[in-house]
């Protein structure tokens, strides 16, 4: 792979630490918010952070067979199937003396935790999580076309990409992709122009997701306009959130609304995560270097190549913290941080381990 001097003390082929991680599960599931980086029960649980710990889970076993540590993705998977509601959403939040926030509940959600279930499908760790993952899809799968929500598509079509990998003579599995793909690219016709090449008037949070689910969609289906599209809107993003060749994703502190000033603070974690996924996925179709080095560049915001100069991985807890700020960085250490970060590292890890295998 490609020298990035921000990683040359990482080597891919290792498995990453999971100690934050374990920290911040206990018997229900993964805490969602820290005090520093001190579990904080009083902000209790995430669907999503469950959804996206039983996929790394199931990544990191399928890469490096930690049979003890799909006991955590057992964990995971109880908490989400639980977290289902009548309805065939899921309850986003639930307190930690266990009770959920009925007002809470997105298609955001439902997309993460198909994306999880899907890929335990297709990753095979065990034979009762896959068989978990496949009764809760049953459960849920009249929801899938209902999905409207920009980022529940993007989410919704890697866990049918992976779906479609696990059961290739399924034939709804590649459909339901290109239904939720056609989505996306009416969007993106509605929204862009000569000069924002983007899927809404506005570029918030999770934006890697739209190019990546695309590259996605294009595997799947064969169409190149999904890749097109993907490779524009990625291009256009990358721009947009690099500054003097520094990787700086857009702040949640205002966001960036088509012909404003976009905010450079406060500066989240998964936005680097999900550009490694969106290039790592490119890299993958045509092993294009350069795919490869701007994937790197992003991985590498963790590790000082940011606008404040700093390390966002914490190499004393093995956790992550929870973004940049105008003061520098914010020292909570919540679970979004640490998972998005895994499941980068272990995109990077999926790649080196197969070229090693093959020398």
């Amino acid at each position: 792979m490609s020298e990035n001097k921000f990683l040359k003390s990482i080597n891919f082929q290792q498995p990453p630490d999971l100690k934050f991680l374990k920290r911040l599960t206990n018997q229900t599931g993964i805490i969602q918010h820290t005090k520093y980086a001190v579990p904080d029960r009083n902000l209790g649980y995430s669907v999503d952070d469950n959804a996206r710990g039983l996929l790394v889970v199931s990544l990191y076993n399928k890469l490096f067979k930690d049979e003890d540590l799909l006991e955590l993705g057992s964990t995971y998977l109880s908490f989400v199937h639980h977290s289902k509601t009548p309805d065939n959403l899921f309850y986003n939040f639930m307190t930690y003396d266990h009770k959920f926030l009925d007002h809470a509940k997105t298609e955001d959600g439902f997309g993460r935790v198909l994306w999880a279930l899907g890929y335990t499908v297709f990753a095979n760790p065990r034979r009762d999580l896959v068989l978990g993952s496949q009764n809760l899809i049953n459960d849920i799968e009249k929801k899938i076309l209902e999905i409207s929500s920009p980022r529940a598509l993007c989410y919704s079509i890697a866990g049918l990409f992976y779906l479609s990998q696990a059961e290739p003579k399924e034939k709804k599995w590649p459909e339901y992709v290109d239904i939720l793909a056609s989505r996306l690219t009416k969007l993106y016709s509605r929204y862009s122009s000569s000069d924002w090449k983007w899927f809404e008037p506005y570029i918030t949070y999770a934006n890697g997701i739209f190019p990546y689910s695309l590259v996605l969609a294009f595997i799947t289906t064969n169409k190149k306009i999904y890749l097109d599209i993907a490779k524009e809107s990625l291009e256009f993003l990358d721009r947009e959130t690099t500054e003097k060749g520094v990787p700086c994703p857009i702040g949640e502190k205002g966001w960036y609304s088509k012909g404003k000033k976009k905010a450079l603070f406060d500066q989240q974690p998964v936005e680097a995560a999900d550009m490694v996924l969106a290039y790592l996925a490119l890299y993958k179709i045509d092993l294009n270097s350069e795919y490869l080095d701007k994937a790197k560049k992003w991985f590498s915001w963790y590790y000082g190549n940011n606008i404040k100069k700093i390390e966002v991985y914490d190499e004393a807890t093995k956790g992550c913290f929870d973004g940049i700020n105008e003061a520098g960085i914010n020292l909570n250490q919540g679970a979004e941080s640490i998972i998005t970060y895994l499941m980068a590292y272990l995109d990077f890890s999926d790649i080196e381990l197969k070229v090693a295998k093959e020398k």
